[in-house]
């Protein structure tokens, strides 16, 4: 939800009623006595702003349990009936869709798969494709609130433009633009790697951590900062960029498309892994299952690498958490990951050990990590938690 032009006063009272709504939206079922203990807000502006969201028909009461004769507070929570959200995960060689509702139950899913994107225009195709086949099966037109993309490159999510994406031909790309002029939906866009740190720490795995950290190794190399529950952009949109981590040395130093040397991205990504060692991932899985010596001298040295890059910016930043994703992991994971739990901690000072590392099993669906963008955008609180 936006807030318009309003006075001083009725913005506090739209913010307040954001932060409410948030809180049943994140928390609830709950109760009033705990959404004025958990905002400050007194008992009478509960009361006020529960009234208004229900007459809007934006939440409901749900049935009070019986406690030792005496009952309960009412619980409440959102009304997610008619409410729903398209995601779209832009990805280098494909691109999925998903229309959800606000419970987070996938309606629809479409993937339309792409050979190679030819010239800027392309990968519009493929979008409006996927797009326009999950809004014929949207139930009420009027209860889509938008639609979310995760996008596989540097991304001005403030601008709606996609700053740089190499395998997409995008360079400050308007996209956000082209989809309001044709769709007239709400469009949010946000980085692949900012994305996953959006939704995990609204309520997923790192829903209780102030400092955290995300790294996703898939076909590039992406991660993302959170420092005090804030998603940290940085001055260009480009913070949390580990691909591009000089991470390699001497003959190893091999070019990379940033116009560098040494990025960590020529060997520890999928697309590196071919361009550059000649493996694909399936098959550079497959030669360290049976311990070739080229692909496990390459591992070693990966590993090393990954292990010394992620160590410096734990030492730096000093993260609650950090969370490991990406097909790269999904693949090799079970035999990485240890080693690097391992050498991290060698690498890091005494007052960093406490650093608690996460793996998710499975890198998540970014179309519906995106259809959850809309969801946390609808529920966004201005000037607080991450925006």
């Amino acid at each position: 939800m936006k807030l318009g032009k309003v006075s001083n006063s009725q913005m506090i009272k739209e913010i307040n009623q954001q932060k409410v709504l948030r809180l049943i939206y994140t928390e609830g079922p709950i109760a009033r006595v705990d959404l004025a203990g958990k905002t400050g807000l007194t008992q009478q502006t509960i009361t006020n702003i529960v009234n208004r969201l229900l007459s809007e028909n934006l939440i409901l009461e749900t049935t009070p349990v019986a406690n030792g004769g005496r009952r309960r507070p009412i619980p409440l929570i959102i009304n997610s009936t008619n409410m729903y959200a398209i995601g779209i995960e832009l990805a280098i060689k494909y691109v999925r869709g998903s229309l959800m509702d606000f419970h987070n139950n996938t309606l629809k899913e479409v993937t339309e798969f792409v050979p190679r994107y030819e010239n800027e225009e392309h990968p519009m195709e493929y979008i409006y494709k996927v797009i326009d086949q999950l809004l014929e099966q949207v139930p009420e037109k009027e209860g889509l609130k938008g639609i979310g993309f995760s996008i596989q490159g540097l991304v001005d999510s403030n601008k709606g433009t996609v700053i740089y994406s190499p395998g997409l031909r995008w360079r400050d790309f308007p996209l956000r633009e082209k989809l309001e002029e044709r769709y007239g939906l709400p469009i949010y866009l946000e980085n692949d790697a900012n994305l996953l740190a959006i939704v995990e720490s609204l309520n997923g795995e790192l829903a209780s951590s102030e400092q955290s950290m995300i790294f996703k190794f898939d076909y590039g190399i992406g991660s993302a900062m959170v420092i005090n529950k804030q998603l940290l952009h940085g001055a260009n949109f480009v913070a949390g960029e580990l691909g591009h981590y000089k991470a390699f040395t001497g003959e190893d130093a091999i070019s990379c498309h940033c116009g560098a040397q040494g990025c960590l991205t020529t060997f520890a990504s999928i697309s590196g892994l071919k361009r550059n060692a000649g493996f694909t991932l399936e098959e550079f899985y497959k030669a360290l299952r049976e311990h070739e010596p080229e692909a496990t001298e390459l591992f070693d040295k990966i590993e090393a690498s990954i292990a010394k890059a992620i160590a410096n910016i734990i030492t730096l930043f000093n993260p609650e958490y950090i969370l490991f994703t990406g097909r790269f992991m999904d693949k090799i994971g079970d035999r990485m990951i240890p080693a690097l739990k391992k050498d991290i901690l060698e690498l890091i000072p005494e007052s960093c050990q406490n650093v608690k590392m996460i793996v998710l099993p499975e890198t998540p669906n970014e179309s519906k990590s995106a259809a959850g963008l809309v969801m946390n955008y609808f529920f966004n609180v201005p000037f607080s938690e991450f925006y």
